[in-house]
């Protein structure tokens, strides 16, 4: 996540409908009658295009490599077509690989080659453009030439807030519809089987996961279960912070805002306890995607595991197949433990997003910014996000949401074109966004017990009681200088953690007073003097402060 999402955070956080709805995306005549250019007359955003010859403009456009045969490219395909024929302008999408994009956007800025739109995920990137004067300030024109954008601020004053840098807005943010991400689930069966209770405690967790190692839960007669399955930032979170980014290691005691060593600390010796108990997979430093851990989740051979994607088609994929190998599991979403430092909830519903900006070299910014308003529409969200009625979708009639036609033609046709809806509102889209009512289908046991699991990890995430892992987010980033220094002191440091868990002999007292030895000695101070002056300045106008978003989230 991502920013948040980076959603990645985001993504963050944003995926789409049957599988791409909210923070990543993953041919004979008949189609070609089907094809959005054809059937443009069964869309309202038709009634958008402008007549007459239309300014043109470059955007950008992740590049997945996941556009299927026969649909073309990235830059031109059925999407990019339907695009043009509506907007009120003519685009030339530029790729920008999903997987380096930053590499690939100081390319594109260095040999003036950048679009006119930016879309982007990451915040931090976004920012530093935002310093660096490679994009302009948006408040007067979208003052002189935005009309649905304008009025959204309007109405969504956070956003104003989300949006800025340095007390200007340089950003396009959007609103996003509830949903959760990260998890942890757990084997109910196996609790039951050892008259044990689900754990609510960090002294808890560690027991549970020890009996499930030991105390031979799935009655195979061998030893070979384990309590835990994770990455290692994962755990992390249990204790309210994040090694990965500046803004998660920081957090606010009374007025200060200060970095978090005793959080670090016990998230350490929680992993040595577990690690030395055998409970923990003893490849979670090397498994850094987690794939080590999914499969044996999805084997049977874990009793708690940690994953993401709990509203999409990754996290409904993980269940369906160890409900496949497993038939008799019974699993549950449960909250995380309460540690010394508070409940906290894992990586997920971040109610708000900001992913586009404009070049400062732009000649046509009205043309731009008519764009994002057309974008923003309800129409063109809706044409995007589900296709077309009566192609790819139909309305439900229990619940009045679409409802895909032929999963499969959608798989060919539309489900890798999430980023086209990166400025889309889907939180207009209300209960027709979430992955229950668009995907699942509830005459199907798997489906249906899917969707318990879901509405358990809304009750236990979405709460203001078990926040999530940081405090707030700053309105300004880290100067390269001090990127350098936290991206190799963070490295040096991680290096030191692997260690106090795999190595017996070596404390968590002496790793952590090797860490801050470590973090003085590359100039962390700085960063230490940068985050809270930040703080300071913009406490009171231009902090997002986390306890708000749940007057945006809903269960």
């Amino acid at each position: 996540m991502k920013t948040i999402l980076n959603k990645t955070a985001a993504t963050s956080l944003a995926l789409m409908f049957t599988g791409s709805m909210l923070l990543t995306a993953c041919g004979g005549t008949s189609d070609e009658a089907a094809s959005p250019s054809a059937a443009a007359s069964t869309s309202s955003a038709n009634a958008t295009a402008t007549p007459g010859p239309k300014p043109k403009i470059k955007v950008s456009i992740y590049d997945r490599n996941n556009v299927p045969e026969g649909e073309g490219k990235i830059t031109d395909n059925r999407w990019t077509k339907w695009i043009n024929e509506h907007a009120p302008v003519d685009v030339e999408f530029v790729p920008v690989p999903r997987t380096n994009s930053t590499e690939k956007w100081n390319v594109l800025f260095a040999s003036g080659d950048a679009p006119d739109l930016i879309l982007e995920y990451s915040n931090a990137y976004m920012k530093d453009l935002a310093a660096k004067g490679q994009i302009i300030p948006l408040d007067d024109a979208i003052e002189k030439y935005s009309t649905t954008y304008k009025q959204f601020l309007k109405d969504n004053p956070i956003i104003k807030t989300l949006t800025s840098y340095n007390g200007k807005t340089f950003f396009f943010g959007r609103l996003l519809p509830t949903s959760t991400n990260h998890y942890l689930m757990i084997r109910k069966d196996w609790l039951t089987k050892l008259n044990l209770k689900s754990p609510t405690t960090m002294e808890d967790l560690y027991q549970v996961a020890k009996a499930f190692t030991e105390q031979d839960p799935d009655g195979n007669g061998k030893k070979d279960t384990l309590g835990l399955g994770a990455i290692s930032l994962d755990l992390d979170q249990l204790f309210g912070f994040g090694i990965t980014s500046p803004s998660w290691m920081y957090h606010l005691q009374g007025d200060q805002y200060v970095r978090s060593w005793d959080r670090l600390q016990a998230s350490t010796e929680l992993k040595k306890r577990l690690y030395d108990a055998g409970a923990l997979d003893k490849d979670i430093f090397a498994d850094k995607t987690g794939a080590k851990a999914q499969q044996d989740w999805v084997n049977g051979k874990l009793g708690m595991y940690f994953s993401d994607n709990l509203e999409g088609t990754k996290g409904y994929g993980i269940f369906d197949t160890l409900m496949k190998n497993n038939p008799n599991a019974d699993v549950a979403v449960i909250p995380l433990p309460k540690s010394e430092f508070g409940q906290f909830s894992p990586a997920g519903p971040v109610p708000f997003q900001f992913d586009a900006a404009i070049n400062a070299t732009t000649k046509n910014v009205e043309a731009v910014v008519k764009y994002v308003d057309w974008l923003m529409s309800d129409s063109t969200a809706t044409t995007l996000q589900y296709g077309l009625e009566g192609v790819h979708y139909q309305k439900d009639a229990a619940t009045g949401c679409p409802k895909p036609i032929d999963l499969e033609k959608n798989k060919k046709e539309l489900v890798w074109n999430a980023d086209f809806s990166m400025l889309s509102q889907t939180y207009k889209f209300g209960k027709c966004a979430e992955f229950t009512n668009t995907t699942l289908n509830m005459s199907k046991p798997t489906d249906k017990k899917y969707a318990e699991l879901i509405a358990q990890g809304r009750d236990a995430y979405i709460s203001p009681e078990r926040p999530l892992y940081y405090d707030l987010t700053l309105p300004v980033t880290l100067p390269d200088d001090l990127v350098v220094i936290n991206n190799t002191v963070t490295t040096t440091i991680t290096n030191i953690i692997t260690k106090a868990v795999v190595n017996g002999s070596y404390t968590t007292e002496q790793a952590l007073k090797d860490a801050k030895d470590a973090w003085d000695k590359a100039g962390g101070k700085k960063i230490d003097e940068f985050q809270a002056k930040a703080y300071n300045d913009y406490k009171n106008n231009g902090v997002i402060y986390t306890k708000d978003f749940y007057k945006y989230l809903k269960k």
